[in-house]
């Protein structure tokens, strides 16, 4: 089974907005089973943008082919306590949703105590939040400040409970995610855009990322994502190239350590 458990997509009237159909094909001609739609809210500055992506525009992408699609709801600081958690139960009640996205870099740093009562919320119905770390998106506004994986560790203690999933790796500060996922077995790293960084870097990033977290926090903890369909191709083969991965490391990496996760 191979899971993407980082992709997107935009607003239904963005001329970039890509229908189910055309994910389907992807999935299909790649062996990919399943694929996460993460939820996007970046608060005022989403707001100013509008950019922000309503829940229901992701429960009707997934539920138009609710086998292939899971989606994740979103949460921001500039919403009230009480905003953010009628949002969250409504998105998994009655929308069907599987988690929570939160994007530090839209200016919020993860131990906002603000947010606090979204990962009580998040404990108590049993869902995965994940974080976007490392490098930030290139969105007018955002701040990679806010994205360094360090500013989780104050998470990882106060709720040791959450499942907590660190985005991208928290590159370029990997040891960092290892840090603060070596001693807290409910932190899971997925390794979605790494080769996008790669090609803007000039060097080998994916591999030798996946090798250190590999070592340090195991294969069962790392996660397959691509952030875009146009990263799946590649991420899957250097996932299957990597010679220091055994075969059951690849299942697990590509597919089964998310289906544990989601409990699929």
């Amino acid at each position: 089974m191979i899971i993407d458990i980082h992709n997107h997509i935009v607003l239904k009237d963005s001329p970039y907005y890509t229908p189910q159909d055309e994910y389907i094909k992807e999935m299909d001609e790649l062996g990919i089973d399943k694929m996460v739609i993460l939820g996007k809210d970046y608060g005022k500055l989403g707001d100013r943008l509008q950019s922000n992506l309503p829940d229901e525009e992701i429960a009707n992408f997934i539920n138009a082919c609710p086998d292939r699609f899971i989606g994740f709801t979103a949460a921001h600081p500039d919403r009230t306590a009480k905003e953010n958690l009628e949002r969250i139960e409504r998105a998994v009640s009655d929308l069907g949703l599987k988690g929570i996205k939160l994007n530090p870099h839209a200016c919020f740093y993860p131990n906002d105590e603000r947010l606090y009562p979204v990962y009580e919320k998040a404990t108590e119905l049993d869902i995965p939040v994940m974080f976007h770390s490392g490098v930030k998106s290139p969105t007018e506004g955002t701040r990679v400040k806010y994205c360094q994986p360090i500013y989780l560790d104050d998470v990882t203690v106060d709720f040791p409970d959450m499942t907590i999933i660190i985005a991208h790796a928290g590159y370029p500060w990997v040891e960092e995610t290892i840090l603060v996922g070596l001693y807290s077995p409910n932190v899971y790293v997925d390794i979605s855009t790494l080769n996008q960084i790669e090609g803007a870097l000039g060097y080998e990033v994916v591999l030798p990322t996946i090798r250190k977290l590999t070592s340090s926090l195991g294969a069962s903890r790392i996660l397959f994502g691509s952030d875009f369909t146009y990263n799946l191709e590649e991420m899957i083969r250097l996932i299957k190239s990597a010679d220091f991965l055994s075969e059951r490391d690849k299942e697990n990496i590509l597919g089964e350590n998310a289906r544990k996760l989601l409990k699929i």
